[in-house]
């Protein structure tokens, strides 16, 4: 099998002289030689396009998806950064109204034992004046269980004296 042409074989290429100039034959040859070479030179290089053209849309699908994938990210940073702040918000919010709800219960609180206080005081000052009622009813039952001794001791004495 012969080797390829190279550039410098067709520059350089030399015939045989016929007498009618170069050899029909051996033109001819080298022609198909040359032709086969270029034509295959040419399918190589349409194949190798065709593979650059394949390279270059994948590449292209790939810049594509990767730009698309960095449009998510970021908006799945914007996201988780929203969703942070919408939960230091309800945090914040929830801080707030177990404030209010603390601070609502001291108060309710407060007053029930202000309230409790002051019924407490009613109750002693009650007791204390059902105590003096009573003290001054037992005295007055005292006082007229004395009174009553007194008397039957004076009937008894007036009846027992001749």
């Amino acid at each position: 099998m012969s080797r390829s042409l190279s550039p410098l074989d067709i520059l350089h290429a030399e015939f045989s002289r016929s007498v009618g100039g170069y050899d029909r034959k051996e033109v001819r040859a080298f022609l198909e030689r040359l032709s086969t070479e270029v034509e295959a030179g040419l399918r190589e290089m349409q194949a190798l396009r065709q593979e650059l053209d394949r390279a270059e849309e994948r590449m292209t699908e790939l810049k594509a998806a990767e730009a698309e994938l960095q449009r998510a990210v970021v908006a799945a940073e914007r996201i988780a950064s929203e969703m942070k702040d919408v939960a230091r918000r309800e945090a914040e919010l929830l801080l707030q109204e177990a404030e209010r709800q603390k601070e609502a219960r001291l108060r309710e609180s407060e007053a029930a034992l202000r309230q409790a206080q002051a019924e407490l005081s009613r109750l002693e000052h009650e007791r204390a004046l059902f105590k003096e009622q009573f003290r001054g009813l037992l005295t007055a039952y005292l006082r007229g269980l004395d009174a009553s001794e007194k008397a039957e001791s004076a009937l008894l004495d007036d009846t027992v004296q001749p």
